[in-house]
């Protein structure tokens, strides 16, 4: 996931070079051998499956740069740390304003970000969530042991 507009920039430089690397792929002399052809068919299957990640990613990014995502639903509650990543980039909040909303270093959300607010703590996270301005809904399901 795409958390900053540096993260936004590297991967679409990526996804130039992987692009760039599948269509030198293609110029090669087609593959005689079995083996070769397994080999090129695996090495353009291994690219073209990383453009696809980097293009979904973003793609997802940029739906949420524009701000009209209304809503987002959670699986499980291990799902939170992303949906309050994309929460802060559909209000348009870098991660240094939100900092600052936080009275926070901007080091502090870049770290807690890069590590989806592992160790957190419960007071961080509500105090997250009310910077942004979030409503949060979610169900406890009492599983059976």
């Amino acid at each position: 996931m795409i958390q900053n507009e540096r993260q936004y920039r590297i991967t679409k430089t990526k996804l130039k070079e992987f692009q760039a690397s599948v269509a030198e792929l293609k110029k090669l002399d087609p593959p005689i051998t079995i083996n070769e052809k397994l080999s090129y068919q695996a090495d353009l299957d291994s690219l073209e499956s990383f453009i696809e990640e980097f293009q979904e990613e973003i793609a997802e990014y940029e739906t949420l740069q524009q701000g009209k995502l209304e809503q987002l639903t959670l699986e499980s509650f291990d799902e939170l740390p992303q949906a309050l990543i994309k929460a802060r980039i559909v209000r348009g909040l870098t991660q240094e304003k939100l900092a600052e909303i936080l009275e926070v270093k901007p080091q502090q959300v870049q770290r807690d970000e890069a590590n989806l607010y592992a160790g957190a703590s419960f007071s961080k996270l509500l105090a997250i969530q009310k910077a942004l301005h979030l409503e949060i809904k979610q169900k406890v399901i009492f599983q059976k042991c």
